[in-house]
């Protein structure tokens, strides 16, 4: 197995195979070159050669470290004529902004319809998931008060979340709701028309992800309760999704046919 890393705060000067899937992976977490590698790490379970390319709306304001992020990201801009097997894009820690009032949001529309004429198949994440999926016009989700925060199991399919908004799974109009249920809301949905699947959660967290983010919340002084079924009983936290991770990457990068997008 090969991964070679083209952009990004990880990238390696590994040299890519013929055969292998090239990925474009849209880094919208303020933890970025941690994303990198969780993305990374969930791929390389699957045994696969791939090519990965990280890049950043060359829209948003970045408030941390921006000429560090701008050396090391290229912009969507940049990428426009060149075709990719798979798009992932991230969860943003930006699900109690309204769409509108989000800087790249105009940005982010135009990238949203030039993927499906340019990536054979796309994977949206968290809010990710919850901004493809009201501009795809495939389901309505809305904010919600009290954050969805812990590791829920539905229809056998195990993940973290952490989130502010949920998907009711009466609002899918088209496409499948392959997991989820009236607590959380759907937590997978595949449109087989758009070739796109939406993952409400984040199977793509280590270990002690939610931990680092809730310590991380007490220590700002936000009263916000444990992540739920996350921690043992000494407070330690459990992976119960490590298997499902790599079930979930391995059957979407199948799907991940080479040069199957058409090069009109």
């Amino acid at each position: 197995m090969t991964i070679a890393i083209t952009t990004g705060f990880t990238r390696n000067h590994i040299t890519t195979t013929p055969h292998a899937l090239r990925i474009l992976v849209l880094n919208l977490m303020p933890t970025r070159a941690v994303t990198e590698q969780q993305i990374v790490a969930a791929l390389a379970t699957t045994g696969t050669d791939l090519t990965i390319t990280f890049a950043v709306p060359g829209t948003h304001h970045i408030r941390n470290h921006a000429a560090a992020v701008h050396a090391a990201y290229p912009t969507l801009d940049e990428l426009t004529d060149q075709y990719f097997d798979g798009l992932i894009v991230t969860g943003a820690a930006i699900d109690r902004l309204a769409f509108n009032d989000i800087d790249f949001w105009p940005e982010f529309q135009r990238f949203i319809a030039w993927r499906r004429s340019h990536v054979n198949h796309s994977l949206f994440l968290c809010w990710g998931a919850y901004a493809a999926l009201h501009l795809d016009n495939v389901a309505d989700g809305h904010q919600v008060t009290h954050k969805i925060y812990g590791v829920y199991t539905t229809n056998g399919i195990t993940m973290p979340h952490s989130r502010y908004f949920t998907i009711p799974t009466d609002s899918v109009r088209t496409g499948k709701v392959v997991a989820g249920d009236d607590r959380i809301g759907a937590t997978i949905i595949t449109n087989a028309a758009l070739r796109s699947t939406y993952v409400t959660g984040h199977l793509e967290y280590w270990t002690g992800t939610l931990a680092s983010e809730f310590h991380r919340d007490r220590h700002r002084g936000l009263r916000i309760a444990p992540p739920a079924h996350y921690f043992d009983p000494n407070l330690r936290p459990v992976n119960s999704w490590r298997n499902d991770t790599t079930k979930f990457y391995r059957q979407w990068l199948q799907q991940l046919t080479p040069q199957e997008v058409a090069h009109d």
